[in-house]
């Protein structure tokens, strides 16, 4: 009778100690979340440029095409580019520094672990990129402004643009996206057109789809934003050819029309965007098996608890009563 009572008092026990931390969960007052702005406001210094941040742009008069004949005649390619609407810059409309639009193999970056702060100048119909080296060591912050050109006034003209966050792979659809409805052959940007509503896990399966990272830090038609990224590990990407490959990381300023349902439309204007990264350290980063360990133990605790009970109860009736 006792050696029941105690198998009783065991199993018991072991369902408030599997039941607890649900109980614990669901009791706790819920934590406010603080802004992520609230977060850029200070210690931000000008960034160790090509060091640990980098910079890049994409203009409308200086878009490789991959397909263009380069023995054209000069006057044909230049009547060419005149009935698309390209035309030569206009350093009011695009104030990029030269060796900003100019191709150059990414060089590699150190891992940001400062905050800082710049101030993007982008032209219409173009994006400006920043690359970041983001390790999991610390958590992000990014703050964007977004302002046009002065008034009579002096006075900041409001204005709109899109805000992306991307990988190196997804910056490189992007660029190839944006290359492709600059180019001579409009019929790209026809076909994106057509396709700008479908589902964002499908734009990856055409050839001038791109997504954002984890298809969320998208923000379109913004003036100002701000969010936060964490990383549980090391951004890589595998592919059956390449092997693992290193992603940087790119905060990207659109002002062009990129075929997106919602984003913003050309401003006809220059844009500036104050950024403001802050770097947060982490004191303590879970493993990314943790989540998959988690679900395992409680799954299994759902299967094994009440077997280990219903045994327990089945037995305790075969045992021999002593006179």
């Amino acid at each position: 009778m006792q050696e029941q009572s105690r198998r009783s008092m065991r199993a018991a026990i072991g369902v408030w100690l599997f039941l607890a931390p649900c109980l614990v969960a669901f009791s706790a007052a819920p934590v406010a979340a603080a802004p992520a702005s609230e977060a850029c406001g200070s210690d931000l210094v000008e960034p160790d440029w090509n060091r640990t941040v980098d910079r890049a742009a994409l203009v409308p008069w200086n878009v490789y095409n991959y397909y263009e004949d380069w023995y054209m005649e000069e006057d044909q390619r230049g009547q060419q580019y005149a009935e698309t609407g390209e035309t030569e810059r206009n350093d009011t409309l695009h104030p990029e520094e030269d060796w900003m639009v100019n191709w150059r193999y990414p060089q590699p970056l150190a891992p940001l672990r400062s905050s800082m702060y710049a101030t993007m100048a982008v032209g219409n119909d173009s994006a400006g990129a920043y690359r970041f080296n983001i390790s999991a060591e610390h958590r992000m912050t990014f703050c964007v402004t977004l302002y046009g050109d002065l008034d009579d006034d002096g006075n900041r003209l409001p204005v709109e643009a899109d805000v992306y966050l991307l990988t190196t792979s997804q910056y490189q659809r992007y660029e190839q996206s944006y290359n492709d409805a600059h180019s001579p052959y409009g019929w790209w940007d026809d076909i994106e057109m057509l396709l700008e509503d479908r589902a964002p896990e499908l734009r990856r399966y055409d050839p001038m789809g791109w997504t954002t990272y984890r298809d969320v830090h998208a923000y379109e038609a913004v003036e100002e934003v701000s969010f936060s990224l964490s990383l549980d590990k090391a951004e890589v990407s595998r592919s059956l050819f390449n092997g693992e490959v290193w992603e940087d990381f790119y905060l990207v300023i659109d002002t062009w029309d990129n075929g997106h349902g919602r984003d913003a439309v050309s401003p006809e204007s220059a844009v500036y965007a104050d950024v403001a990264a802050v770097a947060t350290p982490r004191s303590f980063v879970m493993p990314p098996a943790s989540v998959a360990l988690v679900l395992i133990v409680l799954l299994g605790g759902m299967v094994a608890v009440p077997a280990i009970i219903q045994h327990r109860y089945a037995m305790a009736g075969l045992d021999v009563v002593e006179p």
